[in-house]
């Protein structure tokens, strides 16, 4: 940070490059375009795929609001499915199902028989750090001329059949939010193997500018589209290349923290943990406070509160928020998200916990159940 400070380039310069560059290596991807959310990211990825205005894009019930804004940013409808029920992901099966009982096929295109709009793309998010079946979605999306987006705020370093999440699909887009395992605060990047996608990329991210900031010779540019204002700082980047070279040594311990509460909890009546595949990047620890517990989620939030441990929900389901509300989504219409949303929580971890911090954790909800027996 200080070599930043003291080189006078603040803003998009070599450590954005630099920084694009190693965590292009990090995910095995050829271009890493550094922007300043996963937000911007799904949203320049709908622009450079030209989804818009007519078009649907299917995203899950159980994700952050900025995964269906994005679609919102390009003119085009996001679609809220449900979710598989143990993974909480989209899945597979139910995107066909949502293909053969909504849609109909007109001319090669998918035609979403409620709206009339042309289904364009899938953004499936990994949630929590688990990897959503790429393999069965990528053989929708073959079959029915569909774009992958994968809304990877959470899946970095996530690896999905030995290769790293960044390198699978079309198009990924990360998050370095303050939250998120690698973080620069604010901050984002996407991830892609064409050239022609990451070129595109690069001008949108920056007012539709032809070249970069840094390294332009003299005064001269030139403004060949309509773009954003997505670019990354100098700063940011190099505290997110520190990250990235202690990578291995924050998940590592992340792992370690989630192997404890797996142990200490594993016989607690009433508590069911959720599965973490092999190669997630651990980035949630998630619970459900199963029917058996004599209390309900919403009581044990308190308990935790009261002996002073933060929780929290990931997430709250998009459909019940009042803007998609007023799209006209019912709980009822999605039930595995709704089952899940009335159990789910999600307990402290991040890699800078001491174990005296791990274990205040585990006495408070080990205390927490006793208290209810």
């Amino acid at each position: 940070m200080d070599r930043v400070l003291r080189s006078g380039w603040l803003t998009s310069g070599p450590e954005v490059h630099a920084f694009e560059d190693e965590f292009a290596r990090a995910v095995g991807a050829d271009f890493a375009i550094a922007v300043n959310s996963a937000t911007a990211g799904l949203h320049l990825a709908m622009e450079v795929l030209g989804i818009g205005t007519g078009d649907l894009v299917l995203v899950p019930s159980i994700t952050f609001t900025a995964t269906a804004e994005a679609v919102l940013y390009a003119g085009a409808q996001p679609h809220i499915v449900d979710v598989d029920r143990s993974t909480y992901l989209m899945d597979p099966q139910i995107v066909l199902n949502f293909i053969k009982e909504e849609c109909e096929l007109r001319e090669r295109k998918v035609i979403h028989k409620a709206s009339g709009k042309i289904l364009r793309a899938l953004i499936p998010v990994h949630l929590g750090g688990r990897p959503c079946d790429l393999e069965g979605l990528q053989a929708i999306a073959d079959k029915y001329d569909l774009h992958i987006v994968e809304d990877a705020a959470h899946a970095f370093p996530t690896r999905y059949k030995n290769r790293m999440i960044g390198n699978v699909s079309e198009i990924t887009a990360f998050s370095f939010y303050a939250t998120k395992n690698l973080s620069t605060g604010e901050g984002g990047m996407v991830t892609t193997n064409s050239d022609k996608i990451a070129n595109r990329l690069k001008r949108l991210r920056l007012h539709g500018i032809k070249g970069q900031t840094w390294g332009r010779k003299r005064w001269k540019y030139d403004v060949v589209e309509q773009g954003y204002k997505y670019n990354m700082t100098d700063l940011a980047a190099a505290m997110g290349r520190v990250q990235l070279m202690r990578t291995a040594e924050m998940q590592e311990r992340r792992h370690a923290i989630a192997s404890r509460y797996r142990d200490a909890f594993q016989d607690i009546k009433g508590i069911q943990i959720v599965k973490d595949p092999e190669g997630s990047s651990q980035h949630l620890f998630t619970i459900e406070i199963a029917p058996a517990a004599k209390m309900s989620r919403d009581r044990f939030v308190e308990e935790m509160y009261a002996r002073g441990i933060g929780t929290s929900l990931h997430f709250i389901p998009l459909y019940r928020h009042t803007f998609y509300k007023e799209m006209g989504y019912e709980p009822g219409n999605f039930p595995a998200s709704e089952d899940i949303y009335k159990r789910i929580v999600s307990l402290p971890l991040y890699s800078s916990m001491s174990d005296d911090d791990v274990e205040d954790v585990v006495f408070a909800v080990q205390e927490t159940f006793e208290s209810q027996k």
